[in-house]
């Protein structure tokens, strides 16, 4: 994609700043997911279920979440203030490389070739799907934000995204069932068996993060819109209820997506699941913004192609992980 200059606007150091950060917070959230991933591994090898600690009373994790959290809540805030988004937008992928080193440096995941072809095929999915889909966003106050928000394809948007949630908390209730039976009876798994059961699980997990966090992306930014206006102009919209729906409805996707990602790191390998996740987050946050911001018109032929070449890439880099993992 062609980069106008005068998109690049602000100081050199300012992005230099922003750059900076970006690739910090992206190397934090990477370690902090790991953490997360190592906490599970090891409070999975004590031999008694019954001894085993729930996440949030054991140190390493406790460590993990708040590394996440800093790096999203922190380094988002840096960079959102200090690039623009042509040059944010790419630079998410760069977390995708230094979750596939921390994979291997500290859950001694071996490096194979796969996971060279892996981790080449995702980057470039993700910088395709980053980039080409980053779409600049007005402002509004909460009159509009209302009028997007009772608009029929915004609707039917989110009944299919929340559908698309419940079948896959359908599937994967179906796989624990299924494990469940296989461990009853060993005569099962000869002929009914899904192949790396766990890691299938992890991922529809990590789907389902994906479209919770896309969602929550989609609610903060227009709780932050409301705020800048309160600050600018009027503190009227922070008296409405609907201002609160809002802000309460980013809470819950934050709070859900989180939680869903974790039952994803107690199953699945992060250089596996984070790809995916990542990839199911940007898909979900572009058509949020085409359909929430009537913004189908700026989206060209040639965008959605290598948004869809994007999401391939990422595809086959996952599967090439996931191969890496078997071997």
């Amino acid at each position: 994609m062609l980069v106008n200059d005068s998109l690049l606007t602000g100081p050199k150091s300012t992005i230099l700043i922003g750059c900076t950060v970006g690739v910090i917070s992206s190397a934090t959230q990477s370690i902090g997911l790991t953490l997360q991933r190592k906490s599970h591994l090891l409070e999975d090898t004590l031999p008694c279920p019954y001894s085993r600690r729930p996440p949030y009373r054991r140190s390493r994790w406790r460590l993990g979440l708040l590394l996440f959290l800093l790096a999203n809540v922190v380094g988002s805030s840096i960079q959102i203030t200090t690039l623009p988004l042509v040059i944010l937008s790419p630079l998410q992928a760069v977390g995708l490389v230094f979750n596939s080193i921390c994979s291997a440096v500290m859950l001694n995941e071996p490096f194979t070739r796969h996971s060279l072809v892996g981790t080449v095929f995702i980057s470039i999915g993700a910088f395709l799907i980053a980039d080409y889909g980053a779409i600049p966003e007005p402002n509004h106050n909460l009159q509009e934000l209302l009028t997007l928000l009772r608009r029929k394809p915004f609707l039917v948007w989110m009944a299919i995204t929340g559908f698309a949630v419940i079948g896959l908390l359908i599937l994967i209730r179906m796989l624990k069932f299924q494990e469940r039976i296989e461990r009853r009876d060993d005569a099962v798994r000869s002929h009914f068996r899904c192949p790396q059961p766990k890691v299938v699980r992890g991922l529809l997990y990590g789907s389902v993060s994906g479209i919770l966090s896309a969602h929550s992306l989609l609610m903060a930014k227009s709780a932050v819109e409301l705020l800048i206006k309160a600050f600018t102009s009027t503190y009227a919209d922070f008296l409405k209820w609907q201002t609160w729906a809002i802000v309460g409805s980013f809470l819950f996707f934050a709070v859900t997506q989180l939680y869903f990602l974790n039952c994803g790191l107690r199953i699945c390998s992060t250089s596996v699941l984070y790809p995916l996740v990542f990839c199911i987050y940007n898909i979900t946050t572009i058509f949020n913004g085409l359909i929430y911001f009537e913004q189908v018109s700026k989206l060209s032929h040639a965008q959605f192609s290598l948004i869809v070449l994007g999401t391939f890439f990422v595809l086959l880099g996952v599967i090439a992980l996931s191969w890496r993992l078997d071997k």
